[in-house]
C-alpha cells in the first residue's frame, strides 16, 4: 500500500487512461454492433465483462512478469506496478460497492439489508482494528528480528486468511475480497510475507498452479474455432479493441508527461501482460455458462498470444541501463583535487559496515576535502511484490538498516565539522536486478565512486562466498554511471571496534601499484586524497617494462601527467613515497608485488578490465591464466588469492567506461 501513499502523476495518469480509454472505445462499439452479433454474444454480458477485465491490469500478474524480466525495480517497472495497483484497488472497491448494491436490491426486507451492511462494516473494522494490530504484534513483538514466523504464528495467519474468505462469502460478497483486505492490512516483507512465501509459494507454484493451468488448457478446444468463424471473429474484434485502446491510453498519458515514444510503448505493453488472473476470469465465465466452448478457446488463445507478443517487445524497446551509458562521465580523475567527493557505499549485510567505515576514515575527509557519503543498504526482495528504494527512516524496533545507519552517523559525528555528510537509503529488490537501484541512485545523486564489498568474506576460521552478491557486483561494474571500487576485506572488520574506541585509523600504510591506464589513474586520484587524513602514509609503486621506449599514446601521456602532478603535490610530504620498479614481464611484476605487499595494511590497484595499454598488458602477461575473480582484474585477483591475503585488504578501482565517441578519440 506504500505505493499508493504518494503515487507519481505519471503512474496515476497511465493507470486511469489505460483503463478508461479501452472501455470508452469497446462499450460504444459493442452497443452499436449488438444487433448484428451472433445470438450468444448479443444477449450475454460476456463482452461487457471482458471489456472491464481487459481494461484493468492485474497487479500480481504485472509484478510477477516484471520480476521475470528483471524490470521490477526499473523506472518503468515502478510506474507499471503503481498504475496496476491503482486500477486493481479501485476495481476491488467498485466491485464491493456493486455487490453491496446488488445485495440490497435483492434483499427481502430492510432488516436483511441492514444486517448485510452491518456485517460487512463489522468485518472491515475487525480487519483494521483487530487483525492489523495482531499482525504487527506477531511480526514485531513475538518474532525475533530477522527470523521467520514460528509454526504457531504461521498457522494463525493461514487460518485467518481462510476464515476471512469464508466470512465474506457468507455475507454475500466475493470470497476473494476477505483475504485481499487482510493481506493489505498485514505488514509485508519480513517476517509474515517472507514466511508465507517460503512455506507456501513452492507448494502452490509447483503443484496447484500447474494443475490449474493444465485444466484450463484441457478445456481449450482449437478444433471448434474453424467451425464457427463468425463467433471467433466477433469476439476477437472486441479483444483487439480492448488491447488497442489500452495501448493508446497508456501511450498518450506517457507522451503527455514527456516520455520517449519507445518507453511509453514499452510501458503500455507491460500493462497489457496477461496471466493467471485473466485465466481465472475466463474459467469463471466458462463455469457460469457466460462463455461457450468456442468463446473459452478463443479467449484463452488470445491471452497467450498477447503475453507472448508483449514480452519480447518489452525487451527490445526498453533497456533500463541505457540512460547510465548516456550519462555524463563522473570520475575522480576529472575532478578538482579539493572538490567534494561523492561516494556511494553499498552494503549487503551489517558485516560490511566496519570495513567500509575504516576505508572512508583513511580517505582524507576534512573541511578542505569534504566527502558526501550516500549509504545504501540493499537486501533481497522477500515476502512482498514491489521493490523498495527510499531514504532510510528509523523504525520502532532495531533493524539491520538502523544499525548500519547508526554506525555511519557515528562516523559522521567523529569527523571534523563539515568533513562528512551522510545520506542513508534502503533498497529491496531481486539480486538479478539489484544493480538498477545502485546505478539509479548513483546517477541521481551524482556520485563519483561506488564502493562495493567483495562477495567473499572470512571470519578467520572459514571463508564463505555469496554468488548472488557476486552477480550483482558484476552488473554494477558493467552499467555504473561512475567509477566503481570493490573492497576485499581481510582483517579490517576484526579491528574496527578497537579503532573506533581509540579513535585511531587502522589503515596507516597504504600502497598503490601503478601499471598505467585509466583504472590506475582513477586509483591514483583516490589514493591522492589519503595523506590529507594525517594518519595515513601512501606508497606509489610505478611498474615499468625494461627496454620499453613507449609509443606516445594518449594513455601513456596522461599517465605521466598525473604522476607528475601527484609528485609535485606531495614531494615535500614525508608520508608519501614514490618508487619505480623495472621488470621484464608479468612474472617480474608478481615477484615485486609478493615481496612488498605484506608491509602494508591496504593495497590499491586498478581493475584494468579492458587493457588498451600495450605496456600494461605486457606487465601482467601470463597472470590471468589462473584468474578466479575477473571482476577484480588481473592484479587484484592475484592479490586476493595470495598467501598474504589473509592480512592485507585490497581495493580494486574501475574508472567509468568511456562512451564510444570518447573511446574513438582516445584511440
Amino acid at each position: 500500500m506504500s505505493l499508493l501513499r504518494r503515487p507519481s502523476g505519471r503512474a496515476v495518469a497511465v493507470g486511469l487512461a489505460g483503463s478508461v480509454v479501452p472501455l470508452a472505445i469497446t462499450l460504444p462499439v459493442f452497443h452499436m454492433l449488438q444487433p448484428t452479433l451472433p445470438a450468444d454474444l448479443r444477449g450475454s454480458s460476456l463482452i461487457t465483462e471482458l471489456a472491464v477485465r481487459l481494461s484493468l491490469s492485474s497487479f500480481p500478474v504485472i509484478a510477477d512478469a516484471l520480476a521475470e524480466l528483471d524490470l521490477l525495480n526499473s523506472e518503468l517497472g515502478r510506474i507499471a506496478l503503481t498504475a496496476s495497483l491503482i486500477t486493481d484497488v479501485t476495481s476491488w472497491f467498485l466491485r464491493a460497492c456493486f455487490a453491496a448494491a446488488f445485495l440490497i436490491t435483492e434483499a427481502k426486507s430492510p432488516g436483511f439489508t441492514s444486517k448485510i451492511l452491518a456485517s460487512f462494516v463489522a468485518f472491515v473494522l475487525f480487519v483494521a482494528f483487530v487483525a492489523r494490530p495482531a499482525g504487527r504484534y506477531i511480526a514485531y513483538k513475538r518474532t525475533p528480528a530477522g527470523e521467520l514466523l514460528s509454526e504457531g504464528s504461521f498457522v494463525v495467519v493461514v487460518i485467518a486468511a481462510l476464515l476471512s474468505a469464508l466470512v465474506t462469502d457468507v455475507i454475500g460478497f466475493k470470497y476473494m475480497i476477505g483475504p485481499m483486505m487482510l493481506g493489505l492490512a498485514l505488514p509485508g516483507g519480513m517476517p509474515i510475507g517472507a514466511t508465507m512465501t517460503e512455506r507456501l509459494d513452492s507448494f502452490f507454484i509447483a503443484l496447484f498452479l500447474p494443475v490449474y493451468m493444465a485444466l484450463a488448457g484441457y478445456r481449450t478446444d482449437f478444433s471448434e474455432l474453424g467451425h464457427h468463424e463468425e463467433k471467433w471473429c466477433a469476439l476477437e474484434l472486441f479483444v483487439a479493441l480492448c488491447v488497442a485502446g489500452k495501448m493508446v491510453g497508456c501511450i498518450a498519458a506517457g507522451l503527455f508527461f514527456a516520455m520517449p515514444i519507445g518507453e511509453a510503448t514499452a510501458l503500455a505493453l507491460m500493462l497489457n501482460i496477461r496471466g493467471i488472473v485473466e485465466v481465472a476470469a475466463i474459467n469463471n465465465w466458462g463455469d457460469t455458462m457466460k462463455a461457450t466452448a468456442e468463446h473459452y478457446s478463443t479467449l484463452t488463445l488470445s491471452m497467450v498470444l498477447i503475453t507472448a507478443a508483449a514480452t519480447p517487445l518489452i525487451k527490445v524497446l526498453y533497456d533500463p541501463t541505457g540512460r547510465f551509458a548516456r550519462a555524463k562521465r563522473r570520475t575522480m580523475e576529472g575532478a578538482r583535487p579539493n572538490a567534494e567527493l561523492r561516494v556511494m557505499a553499498c552494503l549487503y549485510t551489517e558485516d560490511h559496515a566496519a570495513p567500509l567505515i575504516d576505508l572512508l576514515e583513511a580517505s582524507g575527509a576534512n573541511h578542505d576535502f569534504p566527502v558526501s557519503l550516500i549509504v545504501l543498504h540493499v537486501t533481497e526482495l522477500v515476502g512482498r511484490a514491489a521493490s523498495v528504494l527510499k531514504p532510510h527512516k528509523k523504525s520502532s524496533s532495531s533493524t539491520p538498516s538502523d544499525r548500519i545507519v547508526n554506525a555511519f552517523r557515528h562516523f559522521e559525528q567523529q569527523a571534523s565539522p563539515g568533513a562528512v555528510t551522510v545520506s542513508p537509503y534502503v533498497a529491496q529488490s531481486p539480486y538479478s536486478s539489484m544493480h538498477h537501484d545502485v546505478c539509479s541512485l548513483a546517477h541521481s545523486r551524482k556520485a563519483n565512486l561506488i564502493l562495493l564489498p567483495f562477495h567473499k568474506s572470512s571470519d578467520g576460521a572459514r571463508s564463505t562466498a555469496n554468488s548472488a552478491v557476486r552477480s550483482a557486483n558484476r552488473s554494477v561494474l558493467q552499467y555504473a554511471p561512475c567509477s566503481v571500487a570493490i573492497l576485499v576485506d581481510h582483517g579490517l572488520a576484526s579491528g574496527s571496534a578497537c579503532a573506533t574506541a581509540s579513535n585511531r585509523n587502522l589503515l596507516q600504510r597504504v600502497a598503490l601499484y601503478f601499471l598505467g591506464g585509466p583504472d590506475d589513474r582513477e586509483a591514483l586520484a583516490y589514493a591522492a586524497r589519503m595523506p590529507e587524513s594525517g594518519g595515513t602514509s601512501v606508497t606509489v609503486v610505478r611498474f615499468k617494462l625494461r627496454n620499453w621506449v613507449g609509443m606516445g599514446g594518449h594513455d601513456e601521456v596522461r599517465d605521466e601527467e598525473v604522476l607528475q602532478e601527484f609528485w609535485q603535490r606531495y614531494r615535500e610530504d614525508e608520508r608519501v613515497v614514490y618508487v619505480e620498479k623495472t621488470v621484464e614481464d608479468g612474472e617480474g611484476t608478481a615477484s615485486v608485488v609478493r615481496s612488498m605487499s605484506d608491509k602494508f595494511d591496504l593495497l590499491i590497484v586498478g581493475r584494468r578490465g579492458e587493457d588498451r595499454d600495450i605496456e600494461g598488458s605486457a606487465l601482467t602477461s601470463g597472470l590471468s591464466e589462473w584468474s578466479e575473480c575477473p571482476e577484480l582484474g588481473v592484479l587484484g585477483d592475484m592479490l586476493a588469492t595470495a598467501e598474504f591475503a589473509s592480512k592485507v585488504s585490497i581495493l580494486v578501482i574501475q574508472q567509468q567506461a568511456t562512451t564510444g565517441g570518447e573511446a574513438d578519440q582516445l584511440q
